[in-house]
């Protein structure tokens, strides 16, 4: 061994391996907290719209009087869209009329193309309309009154991606506008591709995703444990063989995924010590060089980093790569909506931690932050480093994962997630830790998948 490749390969202490992965046991389930969501929507060229029912109910209905929406019973009606409901709600200081397309036996408040307008108890007057974007409690655009104008808010699961956008007319005007008009009064301001999914563009990630979870079953998980260059099984800490019943931490799992990028290539496996290259220059936050020795607390995000360098040394060589090459800095939003209440919740909103290098984004943030990602960059995938602060205020990253974010043919936005050789899912990582930092490291794999075998146990 070299002695640069001994100075890579920082041994770690056993006490330190615990913290770094989870383990496989302490996964939660996956659907562990299912989300309100609902498969089969439009792009926003069909979006499905009720301007031509909003307009005409909207002097006797939408905005009549009080007591006579509050007395009146729900109702069908139908347009070139389908069958629509509507109905009235009431709460201790305000009153709801929900607009809600037909979704298989069901209206449901959030699908897309509902119209939920709020509007005042005490006098009737108008408050506030949510606009479902995608069949998703968390995806819609908030109107209200402005003067004699209107503004708009976009709100993409949580994340407040538009605040305050300027619309032409007033709000009585806009209750009955169509959908295309409030598109191309913000067309300036406002993404609106991001709502056009094209599934086509995932079927080479969907075939990777499959690849990696037909291989699941021939895995293990092992505290600490990884494979060496030659696809021994080893503690990565030591770099000893493991026991008779070998297997992969987190960690380790992460290296056999790229290793089974890089095989089909011809490549050699990825050597540990090597991925195991702390990057102190990267850092914002400066940490004693003992502490870091003791614990290194940035191990999960060297290691990431280290992997998607040798990823894309790999598959893009026009140049030799540097280690935060393909960190993910995509500008973060800036306020956050914490309700899942379809039919009111915020403002006020919340503030939303800016993008760290050190640490990444907030974990609450992580679904939008993904499905911009993946409108944005189709058929991209990600490493991520989860980490937290403990007690002293020093962040450690305790935890590696794969995300695979893409769109089904129904057009509804999926994430698979792998960690430590399993199967789980979005919704288990927001559940468990919203608080936590998450870095994200970009690779684009193929559906040419060959890693190395895990002995079976002796």
């Amino acid at each position: 061994m070299k002695d640069i490749d001994k100075a890579l390969f920082r041994f770690r202490a056993a006490a330190m391996t615990a913290f770094l992965c989870l383990a496989a046991a302490g996964l939660p389930a996956v659907g562990a907290q299912p989300a309100q969501s609902l498969p089969g929507d439009a792009v926003l060229e069909d979006f499905p719209d009720s301007a031509s029912l909003r307009a005409p109910l909207y002097g006797s209905v939408l905005a009549g009087p009080r007591d006579e929406v509050l007395a009146r019973k729900p109702a069908v009606y139908t347009n070139e869209y389908g069958s629509w409901r509507l109905a009235t709600e009431k709460t201790a200081d305000a009153f709801y009329l929900v607009l809600s397309p037909k979704r298989g036996a069901d209206y449901p408040a959030f699908a897309q193309g509902s119209w939920i307008i709020k509007r005042s108890l005490a006098d009737g007057r108008f408050l506030q309309a949510k606009v479902f974007l995608r069949s998703d409690t968390g995806c819609f655009i908030r109107l209200y009154p402005n003067g004699e104008r209107s503004l708009m808010d976009l709100v993409l699961y949580g994340a407040v991606l538009n605040k305050g956008i300027p619309l032409p007319v007033d709000f009585d005007t806009l209750v009955a506008a169509p959908m295309k008009s409030i598109v191309a009064w913000t067309g300036a301001a406002v993404d609106w591709s991001l709502f056009s999914p094209h599934p086509g563009d995932y079927s080479e990630l969907r075939a990777f995703s499959q690849a990696v979870r037909s291989r699941l079953p021939s895995l293990r998980y092992a505290d600490d444990g990884g494979l060496d260059a030659q696809g021994r099984p080893i503690f990565i800490a030591t770099g000893a063989a493991q026991g008779p019943k070998p297997g992969l931490n987190c960690s380790g799992f992460a290296q056999w995924v790229i290793d089974g990028l890089l095989s089909p290539l011809g490549r050699p496996l990825v050597d540990p010590r090597d991925m195991a290259e702390r990057h102190p220059e990267l850092r914002k936050a400066g940490v004693d060089p003992a502490i870091e020795a003791r614990t290194e607390p940035f191990f999960g995000l060297d290691w990431t980093r280290n992997l998607g360098r040798a990823w894309a040394d790999a598959y893009e060589t026009s140049h030799r790569h540097s280690a935060d090459e393909n960190d993910v800095r995509l500008a973060a939003f800036a306020l956050y909506s914490s309700s899942k209440e379809p039919r009111n919740g915020g403002p006020p909103y919340e503030d939303f931690p800016a993008y760290d290098p050190d640490s990444g984004y907030q974990v609450r943030g992580l679904k939008a932050l993904l499905y911009v990602l993946a409108m944005r960059d189709p058929g991209a995938a990600y490493l991520a480093s989860f980490s937290r602060a403990d007690r002293t205020g020093l962040r450690r990253h305790y935890h590696v994962a794969l995300l695979l974010p893409w769109f089904d043919e129904g057009g509804e936005f999926r994430v698979d997630v792998y960690e430590s050789a399993a199967e789980t899912g979005l919704d288990a990582i927001l559940g468990r830790a919203p608080r936590d930092y998450v870095h994200l490291v970009r690779i684009a794999p193929s559906r040419d998948f060959d890693p190395p075998a895990l002995p079976a146990p002796r």
